[in-house]
């Protein structure tokens, strides 16, 4: 699509952030109860806020400024391995395409923005857990599958 741009999120973006949590894990998970609900309701803004600009970055795709798609990574340090040499390292979650904008490849452009700014970061393995609905664009992009649902692309 021509009129996707992709940005990353900033603090003005945690309604935003909090809305496309929630997008995700019913999407995900189906209904939520009220006690689940009201506990991410309180948790989220309050992560967001603390962690944006340091171990957490949330990718939106816009259409025309209006957020239709974003994906969440969360950077780790851990001690090196033969896997991530320099022990940075991120986890990807909440991949979400709104209904009406999927299987357009905008998630994949997404990705490919993250990734190229995860080595850039000398971020040297990302893993996630895949949704079957992901499981292919992830195949694509060369992630090597870890088990059941778990994924590492090594860079």
């Amino acid at each position: 699509m021509e009129n996707i741009t992709i940005r990353t999120a900033d603090l003005n973006d945690v309604e935003t952030l909090v809305r496309f949590r929630f997008l995700y894990m019913t999407d995900v998970e189906g209904e939520l109860s009220e006690g689940q609900s009201n506990a991410l309701k309180a948790q989220l803004p309050t992560y967001f806020k603390e962690h944006i600009g340091r171990d957490f970055t949330a990718y939106f795709a816009e259409d025309k400024g209006v957020p239709v798609a974003v994906i969440f990574m969360v950077r780790l340090q851990k001690p090196a391995s033969v896997h991530f040499l320099s022990g940075s390292t991120c986890y990807l979650m909440n991949v979400y395409t709104c209904d009406g904008y999927r299987r357009m490849g905008i998630a994949s452009q997404i990705l490919d923005r993250l990734i190229k700014d995860a080595k850039k970061e000398d971020i040297t393995c990302i893993d996630l857990s895949a949704t079957e609905m992901g499981k292919p664009m992830y195949l694509k992009k060369g992630f090597i599958p870890r088990g059941n649902t778990e994924m590492r692309m090594e860079l």
